[in-house]
């Protein structure tokens, strides 16, 4: 008897280090996939960053150049109609409305299946969860910028202007324009421009938005 039961023992050792190295091997399989994993969504986010950067960037340059260009114009003031005719260029950019659309994909796939896990990275895995926040606070100011160009001032501009007659180079069109251009009610219109503009280049030299995607970029990097 004795030695039956020293013989079950060993069976039931050995089945419970067969089980042991079985639970092993499948966790080993697990972090395996799980790496394989996390690093093809790295380098899918890396690519819609780069991407993303290339936009922003394009983005960054006309806002600064509308700003540039209106602050061209304010130091011009008090506009008159032989002034106006040496601020084209200024004109064409001041008025520039832009917004950053950044590629969102990968990380709505990642917020849908509940995979940032995956990411080991703490740091990596906060800048992505912040993502969305920190860009829609720009988008924002964007929007507020845009709006009034289109919805006020555009409707303004177009009551006090003849575009159709002005493209015809009429000098009553055109001398009817100049008269809106210097009045107190377009400086109005550009005051406000101005004011919104200064918070998205506020929101620029912050770099918030900038960072984000500078590091983003940096820690999805794969050396292969």
């Amino acid at each position: 008897m004795g030695k039956y039961f020293k013989y079950a023992i060993g069976e039931i050792i050995l089945v419970v280090i067969g089980i042991l190295i079985a639970l092993q091997i499948n966790t080993w399989n697990t972090k395996r996939l799980d790496s394989l994993k996390e690093k093809a969504i790295l380098k899918e986010l890396h690519k819609e960053f780069l991407g993303n950067k290339i936009q922003f960037d394009s983005v960054k340059l006309v806002h600064t150049r509308s700003m540039k260009s209106l602050n061209t114009i304010i130091d011009a003031m008090p506009l008159t109609k032989e002034n106006v005719s040496n601020l084209t260029d200024a004109f064409n950019y001041a008025l520039h409305t832009f917004t950053f659309n950044p590629s969102n994909g990968v990380i709505n796939s990642l917020i849908a299946s509940g995979n940032y896990e995956l990411i080991k990275n703490d740091t990596l895995r906060n800048y992505l969860v912040t993502w969305n926040d920190v860009y829609k606070d720009f988008l924002e100011e964007e929007l507020n910028h845009q709006k009034y160009r289109y919805d006020v001032m555009d409707p303004h501009s177009a009551e006090n202007t003849d575009l159709i007659m002005l493209d015809k180079g009429d000098h009553e069109a055109i001398d009817y324009t100049l008269n809106y251009i210097v009045s107190r009610e377009f400086r109005s219109h550009l005051s406000v421009i101005k004011n919104r503009l200064q918070n998205i280049i506020t929101d620029l030299e912050q770099k918030t938005v900038e960072n984000h995607i500078n590091e983003i970029i940096r820690l999805t990097q794969i050396n292969d």
